[in-house]
């Protein structure tokens, strides 16, 4: 309760200022306590509400985008995508500064279409669709191998924040419903090999939020579902 009567008023202030946004609905949140060495099985946290994600994913795809919207706000749904909108996620350490399992960004202009691959997940009562960043092609089946990981990390523009800490944010797009723009933002933890043997486990906050700019044009629905 406290994450959401204290710090969701601060994110949508946050988002209507740094987006322009004339709108911002909050419906999500995850607190990560763990280490990229404790996804692989090397160290455990019994004590975890969640794990840092070690695979370079986007939380959301073409598809997954309007119809999270729909199920969030199923009233106002078909007024709101005619609207432009996203979905944009806050990252923020809630123990600083980060120095094990930081949080890395790729440059989404250095990503293709083509490098997306949709996958599902699935939750109690609802499935999800996110994007994972293509690993290796042989013929028509994706490969994941040691190989294709080191090409995730030739093959595009990466950016983190060493030693990020507890008054810094990543805000980034995990959908957008315009073309000709920064649609999908691809992210991961990944394991620094700098960080201290005796660096604690990350500990951080992500709220994924909707926001809509409706002082622009209408948009096509249908081009959306």
């Amino acid at each position: 309760m406290q994450v959401k009567a204290k710090y969701y008023p601060k994110v949508q202030e946050l988002l209507k200022r740094t987006a322009a946004a004339s709108r911002v609905h909050i419906f999500d949140h995850t607190i990560r306590k763990g280490s990229a060495k404790s996804a692989e099985g090397e160290q455990k946290d019994p004590d975890a509400k969640g794990q840092p994600v070690s695979r370079v994913h986007v939380d959301y795809t073409v598809k997954s985008g309007p119809e999270r919207l729909q199920a969030v706000l199923p009233d106002e749904a078909e007024r709101l995508m005619k609207t432009p909108f996203a979905v944009i996620q806050v990252w923020r350490p809630l123990r600083g500064p980060v120095d094990d399992s930081p949080l890395g960004i790729i440059d989404a202009a250095s990503v293709a279409k083509e490098d997306l691959l949709p996958y599902a997940i699935h939750f109690p009562g609802r499935t999800g669709h996110n994007y994972a960043a293509a690993l290796l092609k042989c013929g028509n089946a994706w490969h994941a191998t040691a190989i294709a990981e080191k090409l995730l990390v030739i093959l595009f523009r990466w950016y983190y924040a060493k030693g990020i800490n507890t008054d810094e944010a990543y805000v980034f797009v995990c959908y957008d419903s315009r073309d000709g723009r920064a649609r999908f933002t691809p992210h991961t933890g990944f394991k620094d090999p700098t960080t201290s043997p005796d660096a604690l486990p990350r500990q951080s906050i992500e709220i994924r939020a909707y926001v809509f700019w409706e002082n622009e044009p209408e948009q096509d629905i249908a081009r959306l579902l």
